[in-house]
């Protein structure tokens, strides 16, 4: 399957393929959570398979380094360390502490564009629908442990991103229906978010949207199965797809190029 339905359904078993086909494994997805999104809490042992594709990671991460880490997606890829506070003033307004953004390129736009599209798959057909705002568009992914002893969602919207945590000191199975992250993120991100003019999340100009064949990824002709993509321009697939002409055996040039302009 595509890793798009794989996002959407929260099938680690792909996950752990990806992390797998990196090019040092589990060592790249720990150097990058460490390096370009501002991730303190892991130690060494979590340089592994589990703890990078399952996120079972030694000691967990805070919420506040999962919103951070998330911001980059609906901001062209761009990371801000997060602050407490923006500014100190005496009471006369002179500036006693600035404490200005720190920022870095974490992802290309396109990049965090195509993940916040896959996110927002996941919430709208899998397994993030109870964080649907009614018309606000938003991406996010949810997230397990063994179990059911911690509840996780963290989301986008065009506006704001939130993490939240469920779950208890002494870690014991959750017994609700549903994820009570999602619906405590829904609850909260719904009075945030009143009175917003909706609108959807920026699409960077280095992304081309595209109709593909299902099953090859190219350019679809009379037949193909089809589904719309996001790529970035540089990578836009431009050969046709040679599986699913149906027609009859002896179709001349003409016929087995139909539908190519569409």
């Amino acid at each position: 399957i595509t890793i798009y339905t794989a996002l959407q359904y929260s099938l680690n078993t792909v996950a752990a393929q990806i992390v797998d086909k990196l090019p040092m494994g589990p060592q790249t997805s720990y150097d990058y959570l460490t390096t370009h999104l501002g991730v303190t809490s892991l130690v060494p042992e979590d340089c592994d398979y589990a703890p990078m594709a399952l996120g079972e990671l030694t000691y967990g991460l805070t919420v506040r380094e999962m919103a951070q880490a998330y911001c980059p997606f609906v901001n062209d890829g761009i990371f801000t360390y997060s602050r407490t506070y923006s500014l100190v003033t005496d009471k006369d307004g002179n500036v006693v502490i600035d404490n200005a953004p720190s920022t870095i390129q974490a992802f290309k736009p396109n990049t965090a564009y195509t993940m916040t599209y896959m996110m927002q798959n996941g919430v709208e057909n899998g397994t993030g629908g109870e964080a649907a705002l009614w018309t606000m568009p938003v991406a996010g992914k949810t997230g397990s442990s063994s179990n059911y002893q911690d509840r996780w969602f963290v989301g986008c919207t065009p506006y704001y991103v939130a993490a939240v945590w469920t779950g208890y000191d002494m870690p014991e199975r959750i017994h609700v229906s549903g994820n009570p992250a999602a619906q405590l993120w829904k609850k909260v991100m719904t009075r945030i978010h009143e009175g917003l003019e909706d609108r959807d999340f920026d699409m960077p100009s280095s992304v081309e949207k595209a109709s593909v064949c299902a099953e090859t990824g190219l350019l679809p002709r009379s037949g193909c199965p089809t589904i719309t993509e996001y790529f970035d321009i540089s990578s836009l697939p431009t050969e046709y797809c040679d599986q699913h002409f149906y027609g009859s055996s002896d179709y001349d040039e003409e016929d087995y190029y139909y539908n190519e302009d569409t």
